[in-house]
């Protein structure tokens, strides 16, 4: 590689466009010289510098001005100020001497952007700025950054501060440095700048990635505790979401299988209904048709006036008789009174006896005649109540038998004990029936109350409480009913035992007062030949005959009474029996409708339940519809099933209610901080993966640094012998410190080790981070890889025993530094070297020299010598006149004095 062309337009006093071509390859060999020279203040000066700025030089006071914008022409009272500069160096890159070669670029299968620039045939460096203070780095007419532009040079063997460009004073100012400036020109000088400008790089991007990790470890500090906060309430959130879909799935197993039961229970409760109101109808029809048959079968009303009309004679002619029984007792008396008027008193009381005798007879008579009557209507009544009883006994018996059904059902650890009770009661029933006591029947039938009392309680909590309670209501209905039918059939066979006792005591006293009368009749038939009596027995006779024939009515009266009381006992019973069929099918009629009242509430009961069913369930936010439409599968026990919904409804009390948008916020929250974790470990491989890197490059840069520096000390030596016929001169490493490098090794590595321990605590101090990542960052940059503090230069002329370079003439020193700088070139060749007048303080011999160590050089490296010397002009190849014009700008002229050799 080689400079091809250089293009100065707008710098300094090159206003206008000028170009420099220099010679390239000359007899394959040696690169040339090209001379440029020209008076003082020609401008010949800034070629050097406008090469000098566009390799990067940043350093104004370098470029003899203040502000950035002194290198753009500043006009003259003949042309105007402009308002850019550009420098452009045209690098011929044919030879392929600088291609990469095992590069880790190419080792990977990938290169770098430079290192494709390297392999151009042809590299354009450019640098312009603006008046305005805005610049530009251009490489083959694309814009790059200024590190690429080093990279670049460095990668090419330009040394930006050193020895490609070596400018007026540089040479004497080179041994006046510092040990440490001495080292930066030999970092330069040994080809390691390439490396130390990428571990500068790297350490920029080491620090900036400690500045973002710190950033980022304080913004997983500040989001951390959220987030924790966020989770709780997230688990919180999950748990009762957990919750709630196992109640959700609880709640509608427990809701279909409660509604679909309660609905299959009301269905089947208004099927029952239906059913029973269709038979209740047809028992409604036949109980009509039994009254209407009742109703016709009824006494009519003419039947009903013959009775009451023969009762009615029946009275006329017992008072019509009863009245000519007072007429006979007038006659009778008028008789005895006659008589005791005649002094016969035993007829007068054997004739009142015969008439009381008579009288008492007829009264008893009569008397027997109605017990006899209410006699056989009480045994009428009686039947009718026993067909009552026993009907209200056929009652009881199927009650009693629904009872034990119903009981039944109340679980089998009661039914023994209901059976039992039962069937006790029933004997009991049934024994105190039998005594037909009143008192004894009373007090079995409180007994018997108690004891189904005590049935019912046995059977309370089952679902038959309701037809349980019924058929109590209609035990103690019946029973009742029956109690006062036993009262009154006793009541009734009480009264007919006292009148059979009163009619036997009538009979017997008729029978006595019969034969008293006999008795009487026959003394006054003994003595009726005393007695005058004939018109008392016409009177007599003829009232007896009326009496007797009133008798005789009376007794056809009675006769028919009787035959209609006879043929009125077969219609009683035939309307009875009706009465009694109609009396059961009420009592069916009533059973059913009782029945169906019991259905009908069962219904409205569940009807009631299910709409409050229905209204829990919209309450809960289940699917109504999805309750409807699906059973459950599985069977639930209910109570269970509802202890364990009200179990999970208190967790979800306890939970409490949660902002559903926390889950956004957490999960925007453990986006971010996931991001922010994830690059601190990405950054904390960032910082491994850079720290290897320096490690990396710092191995690369001892090594290659040891290697050119033994090169360049032993050149050194050479060409100081060579400059000064003698003599002897090396340049020597200055260490750093050991003691203070292990110091601060110690310090590094220890703040590294309680860095890596501390990054395992939860909790990691911002503050001790970022001061342990700042004293990594000191040592990084203090301690070089060389672990040099600066460069030493031993310098002893000829004759001379002196080693500091300080003790040197300005000559002297001028040499050793020219000595030095050809050293470099030999061991490291730049592609091009730029002298600006280096050759100024020596004398013609020195001159001489050093123009053939340039020319011995220039097989290796290219030079532009900014020169007065006559000897290094003679070894140019081309030459280059500078000259300024009144107008300030500077023209050029150039010479190929090949040619003219050639010619001459």
């Amino acid at each position: 590689m080689y400079l091809e062309k250089l293009e100065i337009q707008g710098f300094k006093s090159f206003a206008n466009k000028n170009t420099l071509l220099f010679p390239g390859l000359i007899d394959k060999k040696k690169r040339g010289i090209t001379a440029i020279v020209g008076p003082n203040g020609s401008g010949k000066s800034n070629v050097a510098d406008s090469v000098r700025w566009a390799l990067g030089e940043q350093s104004l006071k370098t470029l003899r001005g203040k502000k950035s914008d002194d290198v753009i022409f500043s006009g003259s009272d003949k042309k105007g100020r402009l308002g850019l500069a550009e420098v452009s160096l045209f690098l011929n890159n044919e030879d392929k001497s600088l291609w990469p070669k095992g590069s880790a670029a190419n080792n990977e299968g990938t290169e770098s952007n430079i290192d494709l620039l390297l392999k151009q045939p042809q590299i354009i460096i450019t640098r312009r700025i603006f008046r305005d203070g805005e610049s530009e780095y251009l490489i083959n007419n694309n814009r790059v950054r200024l590190t690429d532009t080093q990279i670049l040079l460095a990668k090419a063997n330009f040394g930006q501060k050193t020895y490609s460009v070596i400018g007026q004073g540089m040479v004497e100012g080179f041994l006046n440095t510092s040990l440490a400036e001495r080292k930066d020109f030999f970092d330069e000088a040994t080809g390691v700048k390439q490396y130390q400008i990428k571990r500068d790089l790297a350490l920029n991007k080491l620090q900036s990635s400690y500045e973002n990790l710190n950033q980022v470890e304080m913004l997983l500090n500040e989001i951390e505790p959220r987030l924790r906060s966020l989770t709780r309430q997230v688990h919180r959130l999950e748990k009762r979401s957990l919750v709630e879909i196992e109640l959700q799935e609880l709640q509608l197993q427990y809701y279909r299988q409660v509604w679909h039961n309660g609905n299959d229970k009301f269905n089947d409760y208004n099927q029952q209904f239906v059913e029973l109101e269709k038979n209740k109808a047809q028992k409604n029809e036949k109980l009509i048709n039994l009254n209407k048959e009742l109703s016709e079968k009824s006494l009519d009303d003419s039947v009903t006036q013959e009775y009451n009309e023969l009762q009615k004679t029946l009275t006329t002619r017992q008072q019509e008789r009863d009245s000519l029984v007072k007429e006979v007792n007038k006659i009778e008396a008028r008789l005895e009174m006659k008589l005791e008027s005649t002094g016969q008193f035993d007829l007068s009381f054997l004739n009142n006896r015969q008439t009381e005798l008579n009288s008492d007879i007829t009264r008893l008579s009569e008397e027997v005649n109605n017990l006899n009557s209410e006699l056989g209507h009480d045994d009428l009544q009686t039947k009718q109540l026993l067909l009552e009883k026993n009907n209200l006994t056929e009652k009881i018996s199927k009650l009693n038998s629904e009872l034990l059904q119903a009981s039944a059902q109340s679980g089998e650890q009661d039914l023994a004990k209901i059976n039992k009770q039962l069937e006790r009661s029933i004997e009991k029933l049934i024994a105190a029936e039998a005594t037909e006591d009143l008192a004894t029947i009373k007090t079995a039938l409180a007994e018997i109350r108690q004891e189904l009392q005590t049935v019912l309680e046995l059977a309370s909590g089952q679902n038959n409480q309701a037809a349980l309670e019924r058929i109590q209501a209609d035990l103690a209905r019946f029973t009742n009913d029956k109690e006062e039918i036993l009262e009154k059939i006793n009541a009734i066979n009480l009264a007919k035992a006292q009148a059979t006792e009163r009619q036997k005591l009538l009979n017997e006293q008729i029978g006595r007062l019969q034969t008293e009368l006999q008795t009487v009749q026959k003394k006054i038939n003994q003595n009726q030949e005393k007695f005058d009596a004939v018109s008392h027995q016409a009177e007599r006779a003829d009232l007896d005959g009326q009496i007797n024939k009133i008798n005789a009515e009376i007794k056809t009266i009675r006769e028919r009474i009787d035959s209609f009381n006879q043929s009125q006992a077969a219609q009683r019973g035939y309307l009875f029996e009706l009465q009694k069929n109609i009396q059961a099918l009420q009592w069916e009629i009533n059973e059913l409708s009782n029945e169906s009242n019991d259905l009908k509430i069962n219904a409205t009961r569940y009807e009631t339940r299910l709409e409050d069913l229905e209204n829990e369930i919209r309450q809960n936010n289940l699917s109504l519809k999805d309750i409807k439409d699906t059973r459950s599968n599985e069977e639930v026990l209910e109570e269970v099933a509802q202890d364990k919904i009200n179990q999970l409804k208190k967790q979800l009390e306890l939970i409490g209610g949660i902002d559903p948008e926390v889950t956004k916020e957490y999960e925007g929250t453990k986006e971010r901080y996931d991001f922010l974790f994830n690059q601190t470990e990405d950054l904390n491989s960032a910082i491994k993966s850079l720290e290897k890197i320096i490690y990396e490059l710092d191995m690369v840069i001892k090594e290659r640094f040891d290697d050119e520096f033994k090169i360049i000390s032993e050149k050194f030596t050479e060409y100081f012998k060579i400059l000064f016929n003698g003599g002897n001169a090396k340049i020597v490493k200055v260490m750093a410190s050991d003691e203070e490098m292990n110091k601060d090794k110690k310090v590094a590595d220890k703040n590294e080790v309680e860095l890596v321990e501390k990054e395992k605590e939860v909790a990691l101090n911002k503050e001790q981070i970022e001061y342990n990542n700042l004293n990594r960052l000191k040592f990084l940059r203090k301690h070089n890889a060389t672990g040099l503090a600066g460069i030493e230069i031993e310098a002893t002329p000829p004759g001379k025993k002196i080693k500091s370079i300080s003790m040197l003439s300005g000559g002297e020193r001028a040499l050793t530094a020219i000595a030095l700088i050809c050293a470099i070139i030999s061991a490291n060749p730049s592609p091009f070297v730029v002298l600006d007048e280096v050759d100024a303080a020596l004398d013609e011999a020195n001159s001489e020299r050093l123009a053939q160590i340039l020319d011995d050089l220039s097989n290796k490296t290219q030079f532009i010598v900014v020169t007065h010397n006559r000897a290094s002009m003679r070894k140019a190849s081309i030459l280059y006149g500078i000259t300024m014009q009144a107008d300030g700008i500077s023209q050029l002229l150039s010479v190929k004095l090949d040619d003219v050799k050639v010619n001459q």
